[in-house]
């Protein structure tokens, strides 16, 4: 079984497994499609099943204390979400919602819990992944308290060129199809900063914009503004 590759300079959890274990994973899943904006998983729901992106993209939402959504991460063919909840017990901790059209594989609970104690290696992949977005959260909370917003723009930005972009000989496309609004919830900052931010990096030729559309073509000038 194939699985649309996933863009973005760093692979995606099933883009680490080997072709066999990969194969295997999938097998198991029922596979569904849903349309844009369609619900994936929905916060404080039990942990039934676990689902594997094979194409598409979804935006991991929640919303603060002013019932203001926040978009938590992005993501596209390859990840896998649900886990946290079917491993740990609780309920789920955030909505997840298709950006676009989406092809994916449910895997239920017990299934995916004899699918890891029959392969440690797997395991060991899921608390890779885990690691990864503790650190990519913790990073997050302490850069949106940097008072600049081109520098908190700038490292959003080059999180999405990581996890969901194709590379072309113009730059990095960026996948997922985020509206203005949805990028300023995943910052998190106002929209007309962001406005006049995206502005000026594009009079800057940093990065080109279109309706749903953004594309980074300096990275390098772009990590240095994010002080990477």
């Amino acid at each position: 079984m194939e699985f649309e590759a996933g863009g973005g300079r760093k692979p995606s959890f099933l883009g680490r497994l080997p072709e066999r274990d990969r194969a295997a994973l999938l097998a198991l899943g029922r596979p569904q499609r849903l349309g844009v904006r369609e619900p994936v998983l929905a916060v404080g729901k039990p942990g039934t099943d676990v689902v594997v992106l094979e194409s598409g993209h979804v935006k991991v939402a929640s919303a603060d204390l002013q019932a203001r959504q926040v978009i938590l991460d992005v993501g596209g063919p390859g990840d896998i979400y649900g886990e946290a909840a079917v491993l740990s017990g609780r309920p789920r901790m955030a909505d997840v919602v298709a950006l676009d059209e989406l092809s994916v594989r449910r895997i239920d609970a017990g299934s995916f819990r004899r699918f890891l104690h029959e392969r440690p290696s797997v395991t060991l992949e899921l608390l890779v992944l885990q690691s990864c977005r503790l650190f990519d959260a913790q990073q997050e909370r302490t850069y949106t308290r940097v008072p600049d917003a081109v520098t908190r723009i700038a490292r959003r930005l080059a999180y999405l060129v990581d996890v969901c972009a194709t590379e072309t000989r113009h730059g990095w496309r960026l996948d997922a199809p985020l509206s203005q609004e949805e990028l300023a919830a995943f910052i998190p900052l106002g929209r007309t900063t962001l406005a006049t931010v995206l502005d000026r990096l594009r009079e800057q030729g940093i990065i080109s914009t279109g309706r749903r559309a953004l594309a980074v073509l300096d990275l390098k000038r772009l990590l240095i503004l994010a002080d990477m």
